[in-house]
């Protein structure tokens, strides 16, 4: 793998592409939720463990594609990353959800890893297309292909269940979460659509999702920022549209979240 792949380089591609190559060593691995597909891939050693659909995901075998679907939380312990393979390099692709197919609904991914060696290395081929500039053309026709690889291989219908089935109160709060998400809801409008007191509400919200119920809210917000960002919106007017009392607390959001202000992010995909 070239050397200039890697290193935290972070590039936007027009074709809704956002790649990132993090050293595990150097890495922090924020808490997030994205609102596309997340596609994940570890060269020279493993990968920390990760916090995802409500249990620890081991670190994937050498060869091995991770697939994140949209709007979930990603975490990593702090001991996790302290046990990992410092050398390792993780890459991903941030793929917006609108390359996928939408038919019945979205592709589901019942497994949260594979090993698929050929897949791999096109991803992998990928990256370092997109680290090298090459022609825009060719690196979108190359995921467009890949793409279609990972659907046909390790793909469930669309349409078809989620991977994690959810009490249906818990998905109505989560619905409304994402429904207004520039509004200023209180925990008490929360705790009445699930019908539970505001306590039991935050515990299994956390349970099911990772996070409670004001976390989620700002991670969604965070994922909606970036690609508002990305696209060329000012952080300003970015604040403004996510419900944010001014750009300054935007900032410290994601300053938060990936050590970095939000001016910062954008400068480095765009």
């Amino acid at each position: 793998m070239a050397e200039s792949a890697v290193e935290g380089r972070r590039r936007r591609a027009r074709f809704g592409v956002e790649s990132l190559a993090v050293r595990v060593a150097e890495g922090d691995f924020p808490t997030v939720v994205n609102s596309g597909y997340t596609v994940k891939i570890t060269h020279g050693g493993s990968a920390p463990p990760f916090q995802y659909l409500g249990r620890t995901q081991g670190p994937p075998v050498p060869g091995a594609v991770t697939v994140i679907e949209p709007h979930e939380v990603v975490s990593c312990l702090a001991q996790d990353k302290a046990a990992a393979d410092g050398q390792a390099v993780v890459q991903l692709m941030f793929i917006d959800a609108d390359l996928m197919p939408v038919g019945t609904g979205r592709p589901r991914f019942h497994e949260v890893t594979y090993s698929d060696r050929s897949l791999f290395n096109g991803i992998a081929a990928l990256h370092r297309g997109l680290a090298d500039g090459e022609d825009e053309l060719d690196l979108e026709s190359s995921l467009i292909h890949l793409l279609n690889v990972l659907l046909a291989r390790h793909a469930d219908a669309p349409g078809a269940a989620s991977p994690t089935l959810r009490p249906r109160a818990l998905r109505q709060v989560r619905e409304m979460l994402h429904s207004q998400l520039n509004s200023n809801i209180k925990l008490d409008d929360l705790a009445a659509v699930a019908g539970c007191s505001k306590r039991h509400l935050i515990r299994s919200f956390r349970q099911a999702y990772g996070v409670p119920p004001h976390h989620y809210r700002t991670l969604l917000r965070l994922a909606r920022a970036k690609s508002m960002l990305a696209a060329g919106r000012s952080v300003a007017e970015t604040a403004a549209e996510l419900g944010y009392c001014d750009q300054s607390q935007l900032n410290r959001h994601f300053r938060r979240e990936f050590g970095m202000s939000a001016g910062g992010y954008a400068r480095t995909v765009r």
